[in-house]
Formats: C-alpha cells, structure tokens, sequence
C-alpha cells in the first residue's frame, strides 16, 4: 500500500467505525426509549448485570462516564428501583451498586423489544454470516497489525466470547421467536 492509499485507508476505517457506531446506538437509544430507559440507563443495567456489585469509579471506567455523571445516574436508577446501593463491609468508603430485580425485568424487556424492533438485528438476519465473518477477521488483523502484535490479541480473544454469550440474550431471542 502506498503511503497516500494508507491516508485514505485510515480516512476510511474512521468513517467506518464512526458510522457504525451511530447507527448501533442510534437503534439501540429508540429501543430503550420504548421500553421506558435512556440510553445511558440502559447501559449501565447491562454494566451492572455484566459485572455483578460494581463500585461506583468502575462504572465510571466501564461507562467512559465522568463520576459525577454516575452518581446522578445510580441516583436517578435507585429512586426508581432499578438498582441498589451497600457500603462495602470491609472498607466502609466504598459503595457498591447492584442491579435489582426490577432492574433485570426493565432490562429483559428492553432486550424483547429489541428483538421485535431492531433495525440492526433485523439487518443483520438478512445477511451472509460468511461475509460477516470475514468483515471481523479483516478488522481483527488491522487492529493486530496496528498494535504490533502476532498471536491472540484483546480484540480477537473479545470475538471469541462474542460467539458464547454469557447473557441471557439467546435465551430471550429465542422467547421472544418461540424457539
């Protein structure tokens, strides 16, 4: 490649991430909406059911949110009931925040109406996993490259867990299409 291609190329693979992402919250932001969240709260009930009791500066990291934005959001989320608060018992400076029942039930919902009316779920059922599949490897070795490194890199060993969902997403897929 040419030193004024790999310019366009990056050009490209900005654009690309970009858009992509705006298109995946854009979808995601109208599906929360339907089932009564925000986006930023939404995100943190899938932080919180990831992760178990977070403190609040792990939310923050998790979140890419500054901690006076998590301290209004964990406070807005326990008026409503969707998550809970407990000081840590061995250092009492520390709160942990957890998601609640309610929290789980909103969230679950949210992920049926995503399945009914996503437009990047419903997308993505009209396209060749095979061709996808190659899109992921070709991204994967230009992050590997860009990083230097030869073997198993953060990227891949995060698509190899993408292919085993620990969530219960599957599980609501299929509830939602009867299988």
């Amino acid at each position: 490649m040419t030193r004024e291609e790999a310019v366009i190329t990056i050009h490209k693979l900005n654009f690309l991430y970009l858009s992509l992402n705006k298109c995946m919250i854009d979808d995601w932001e109208k599906i929360v909406q339907l089932g009564g969240l925000t986006y930023p709260q939404a995100k943190l009930l899938i932080i919180l059911t990831e992760c178990g009791e977070c403190t609040m500066s792990t939310i923050a990291d998790k979140g890419f949110w500054h901690m006076s934005t998590v301290t209004e959001l964990v406070n807005r989320m326990e008026k409503e009931g969707y998550v809970g608060r407990k000081i840590d018992q061995i250092d009492k400076r520390v709160v942990k925040v957890h998601i609640t029942q309610k929290g789980r039930e909103v969230l679950d919902n949210t992920k049926r109406l995503y399945y009914k009316h996503s437009d990047a779920y419903n997308a993505l059922l009209s396209m060749d996993k095979k061709d996808l599949d190659n899109a992921f490897d070709i991204i994967t070795k230009v992050c590997k490259n860009i990083k230097h490194i030869d073997g198993p890199c953060p990227l891949s060993i995060y698509m190899e867990k993408a292919e085993k969902p620990t969530c219960n997403c599957l599980d609501i897929m299929r509830s939602v299409y009867g299988e």
